[in-house]
């Protein structure tokens, strides 16, 4: 069986596994998780490669690691997904369908980005019996040219690049029971969201909120005493340093975590668990949306990543989302290291899951490319084997002449001669790779964050009516949330209604809306002791969510997996191919 070496480069922990490649029953020879030095990577990207190399190279070395294929499996907002339904089809034939209507499921130019896709699920009966459901992912070449430099300047050859989303599927799909159940993996900055029902994927979500804020909370609050965050890291993993619930109430802990606590500390608690309201309420919002569009509901929910490590989050989320929380421990199927415990299992689930089935990256003509050379080193072999051969027969058979076998070794000469323009042309990809990366650097600096508020606000201007006033306005680069005044409930609706129709917008949804009277009293009217007028009107709040990296005018936005993938949402008739 083929091995390889699976990595996943997080913002602060770099994570290896050594396995079997796309085994029935893979198997995990040997692991490694080392911090990822600073400045290296942002959302995906690599900005810095001679540190991550050589913290690779020695993690490889120090573990003992001597594979050379390897899987980089990535997480970044920048990598765009959607999911359609396609009509029966041959296998063979579903990735000449998919580029041949990629126009239709991806309104934007594609012409820069790799295409790869994964199958979610083909239906068995009902009326779309026969078709098949379909995960397409792009991300742009400038991201996987950075991570096939990064594995060459590693000594390692890239034979898949996927994505964090689809390697958590692949290797919890058939973890979870036939109700709806819901994986979260919880890093510092970024959680992945993914909902689960009878080994398919219904919905997948991301969001940039994590455990960041929470970290820094306890390295500044002198009542846990540690001034670092890694200090603080280690403390969060062996300690409860939140309480089990935002509001800070303490009925809701177990005693055995309070019993002892002074008042400061129980405070302290209060303010850690508070900085992970965001989180908490970006989660909330997923479920809902799902619960709302499906007759079964989540019913429970698994953490992995580094939120696995932080004691008491489980009990949190519980409490503040309604749905039984627990740290994934279990993943049947996989042959463990004996090293390899309970604890160590949901930080490694995406490199485990990237050796299943990736949804690969790297195109055909590149793996045709590594096919080649993995040819022509073969066929130095040969020649070799075909001289001792060649030696030994003219030992013992005078009637094999010396220049009959000359002859042959100038036929497999010319043999492997035919392989040479391949390697001209990996030359001249190394001797791009630079300008790649200068490329990127440059897309990341010219990124703006405000380019969502800006076309909300454009849209807004245009299109709200004149007769709703907006009382109150507050927003981010990922969320608005606007009190508004109408006169009746009527207008409200209509208000609602417009907004679901902005192109800026992926979801708005009402959070509150109260009918208010209001006496409007003249001078007049008190000295005749009338009775006063009396004004009705409504206020409501809006909560309003941009797409990741706000529309293309006149074209329909596409969801990227910054705030996640159009999954269970998406009517099947949007993305059906007839």
């Amino acid at each position: 069986m083929a091995k390889v070496v699976s990595i996943e480069v997080g913002y602060s922990f770099i994570k290896i596994c050594e396995m079997d490649y796309k085994a029935k029953t893979p198997r995990v020879y040997r692991f490694a998780m080392v911090p990822t030095p600073l400045n290296v990577i942002e959302d995906g990207y690599l900005k810095e490669s001679a540190g991550l190399r050589t913290a690779i190279k020695e993690a490889l070395y120090r573990n003992k690691i001597k594979t050379k294929k390897a899987i980089f499996t990535v997480a970044s907002s920048k990598i765009i997904n959607r999911e359609v339904t396609l009509p029966p089809v041959k296998p063979n034939m579903m990735e000449s369908m998919i580029k041949a209507n990629l126009k239709d499921y991806f309104p934007i130019d594609l012409s820069d980005h790799e295409i790869s896709h994964v199958v979610l699920e083909t239906y068995k009966e009902g009326e779309n019996a026969g078709r098949t459901r379909v995960l397409l992912v792009a991300a742009e070449k400038a991201l996987v040219a950075s991570y096939e430099a990064l594995a060459q300047s590693c000594g390692l050859t890239l034979v898949d690049l996927d994505y964090v989303g689809n390697s958590i599927y692949q290797a919890v799909k058939k973890e979870t029971s036939k109700v709806p159940s819901m994986i979260l993996k919880i890093e510092e900055n970024q959680t992945i969201i993914t909902v689960v029902k009878n080994n398919n994927m219904m919905l997948q979500r991301s969001v940039n909120y994590g455990i960041d804020d929470a970290i820094h909370e306890v390295a500044a609050n002198p009542a846990f005493e540690v001034i670092e965050d890694k200090d603080a890291w280690q403390l969060i993993k062996r300690r409860c340093c939140i309480k089990a619930t935002l509001d800070g109430d303490t009925k809701a802990v177990e005693p055995d975590t309070e019993q002892d606590d002074d008042m400061e500390v129980a405070q302290a608690r209060i303010n850690v668990a508070r900085t992970l309201a965001p989180l908490i309420n970006s989660i909330s919002r997923v479920v809902d949306f799902y619960n709302s569009r499906n007759p079964e509901h989540i019913e429970q929910a698994y953490i992995m990543g580094m939120g696995g490590d932080m004691s008491g989050l489980s009990k949190l989320l519980t409490n503040e989302l309604g749905i039984k929380t627990n740290v994934f421990r279990k993943l049947e199927g996989i042959v463990w290291h004996p090293s390899m415990g309970d604890g160590d299992l949901f930080n490694y689930v995406a490199c485990i899951g990237a050796t299943m089935a990736p949804v690969s990256f790297i195109s055909g003509d590149k793996q045709q490319k590594q096919k080649q050379e993995s040819s022509s080193k073969s066929l130095v072999v040969l020649l070799g084997v075909f001289f001792v051969v060649a030696s030994a027969a003219l030992a013992a058979n005078g009637y094999i002449t010396y220049q009959s076998a000359l002859e042959e070794q100038k036929r497999l000469q010319g043999l492997e001669s035919t392989y040479l323009p391949a390697e001209q042309i990996y030359l001249r990809y190394t001797g791009m790779t630079a300008l790649y990366q200068d490329v990127l650097m440059g897309h990341l600096m010219t990124n703006r964050p405000n380019d969502n508020v800006l076309n909300f606000l454009s849209e807004l201007e245009e299109k709200l009516p004149a007769d709703v006033s907006v009382l109150e306005f507050s927003s981010d680069d990922e969320q608005a949330i606007l009190r508004m005044q109408v006169a009746d409930k009527d207008t409200a609706a209509g208000v609602i209604q417009n907004l679901r129709e902005f192109a800026s917008l992926q979801y708005v949804a009402m959070s509150s809306m109260q009918e208010i009277e209001e006496e409007i009293e003249s001078e007049e009217d008190r000295d005749d002791q009338e009775e006063a007028e009396v004004r009705r009107y409504v206020e409501f709040g809006v909560i309003c969510t941009y797409y990741p990296n706000g529309y293309l005018p006149g074209q329909e936005p596409v969801t990227q997996t910054g705030t996640g993938t159009q999954a269970a949402e998406t009517s099947q008739a949007e993305g059906q191919v007839e």
